[in-house]
């Protein structure tokens, strides 16, 4: 610890402390988190592979305490999460694994194409409706796998990118779709982080510190959630969107 507050600096450290409790409480609710962490850790000078990998274990202790949260509310629909557990956690490896062969230039631009299709489809009318989908476990695994690989590719919004595919292909509302997306979130953070761990990218002594602010973030997001509900959510879900789109946007320019 001496050794990373010497190389970082304490202020930088409590800075992002704060930022992992933010984006632990926007995961919970809304997903996206990780466009505030992984930005932060860049900025102070962890190497970009090194970044996602510190970035995957802070998100998996904040998502953690957030499907604790919702289990114990009963929002999550575990059927959806056994059809898409498995398969997220073998997609999210793959996409880890596929992260560390890429160029950077063409990771950004990938995470920049995919917010304005998530914005149109969330823009659209949701429902509370249950669709036969449950009755479909090829269709909720193709369609929320996708959303795994992706995790673990890149990372930032996966959170969000599932709830959407779960309210407009499977037909939940979106205090369902978000609490049902916090176990696969799971798996597919322990899936890149797998990747990531036997790779030795992890820099442990921030991850831990960090981790234990999102997990405090996490479960006061999945509170927040349960009592504000699909509007509080949606609106949250939208913020978020943006700002990862105009955040992409400055960092690609700039």
């Amino acid at each position: 610890m001496d050794i990373l507050l010497q190389e970082i600096g304490i202020m930088w450290l409590l800075a992002l402390m704060l930022i992992a409790f933010a984006a632990g409480y926007i995961d919970a609710v809304a997903g996206g988190g990780g466009m505030l962490q992984l930005p932060a850790l860049l900025f102070v000078g962890i190497p970009p592979v090194s970044a996602l990998a510190t970035n995957k274990i802070v998100g998996f202790t904040g998502t953690l305490l957030a499907v604790i949260k919702y289990a114990v509310e009963k929002k999550i629909c575990w059927k959806i999460v056994g059809y898409a557990a498995i398969p997220c956690l073998i997609a999210s490896y793959l996409g880890g694994q596929l992260a560390m062969k890429l160029n950077t230039a063409l990771l950004e631009w990938m995470i920049l194409l995919c917010i304005p299709v998530a914005l149109f489809f969330i823009f659209g009318k949701s429902t509370n409706k249950k669709s036969q989908a449950i009755d479909n476990p090829t269709k909720t695994i193709m369609s929320i796998t996708s959303v795994g690989f992706y995790d673990g590719l890149l990372g930032p919004g996966t959170g969000a990118y599932m709830a959407i595919v779960i309210n407009k292909v499977l037909k939940y509302d979106f205090l369902t779709a978000t609490a049902s997306v916090k176990p696969l979130n799971l798996f597919t953070n322990l899936g890149a982080a797998i990747a990531f761990i036997f790779a030795g990218k992890v820099i442990w002594m921030l991850a831990l510190p960090l981790a234990a602010c999102s997990a405090l973030g996490g479960w006061f997001g999945g509170h927040s959630a349960i009592i504000g509900g699909e509007v509080f959510i949606r609106k949250l879900l939208v913020s978020v969107l943006i700002f990862m789109l105009l955040a992409n946007v400055f960092k690609m320019m700039y």
